[in-house]
């Protein structure tokens, strides 16, 4: 039996640096960051240009389609309304007046279509509430299955329509994958 790829696939990869940091800290065969905002994909294409890295201009979402992302800080966005600011980060408050649409990700369709059988996969997942809609359904598709290591950031505190899923997703999760949740 041949050994099984060993695949990152970061969602959400933002400026760069949890990708960077994986790849300084473990051997890869296939790594994806995931970046919807056209212009954080277009810089890491460039950081990562010729070191295996593909990035993939789409969001992390449960179907195919185009969505408008908001946009606030030049590094943060989301997918989803009523994101609740945070006193102690004003920097990072989204209004809701500018945003840009982007192609969404059927991620359950994808992982299905990527990921073969003994790959050992690490997924990273800082999507902005956007876990919230895609993980429930990786869960209910079987998909989370694929996942040996699941490294999230989780948003209940910021997204309240989504504080009562919280806690069962997070049990559902851990009883299915090595789940690592971080901030």
């Amino acid at each position: 039996m041949t050994r099984g790829r060993s695949i990152y696939l970061d969602f959400g990869a933002n400026d760069g640096s949890t990708v960077a940091a994986y790849l300084a800290a473990a051997k890869v065969d296939l790594c994806y960051a995931f970046e919807p905002n056209p212009t954080l994909a277009a810089a890491l294409r460039l950081r990562f240009d010729g070191q295996g890295v593909e990035v993939v201009e789409k969001a992390a979402w449960d179907r195919d389609g185009t969505m408008p992302l908001y946009l606030g800080h030049s590094q943060s966005s989301t997918l989803l309304t009523g994101k609740v600011p945070l006193d102690n980060y004003p920097e990072y408050v989204i209004t809701y007046d500018a945003s840009v649409d982007v192609v969404t990700l059927d991620t359950a369709k994808w992982l299905r279509e990527t990921i073969r059988p003994g790959d050992e996969v690490v997924m990273k997942m800082d999507i902005e509430g956007s876990e919230y809609v895609v993980l429930p359904k990786l869960i209910e598709g079987g998909e989370i299955d694929m996942i040996a290591e699941l490294r999230c950031e989780f948003h209940p505190e910021r997204f309240p329509a989504y504080q009562g899923l919280h806690g069962d997703l997070v049990k559902d999760l851990a009883s299915r994958t090595r789940l690592v949740e971080w901030h």
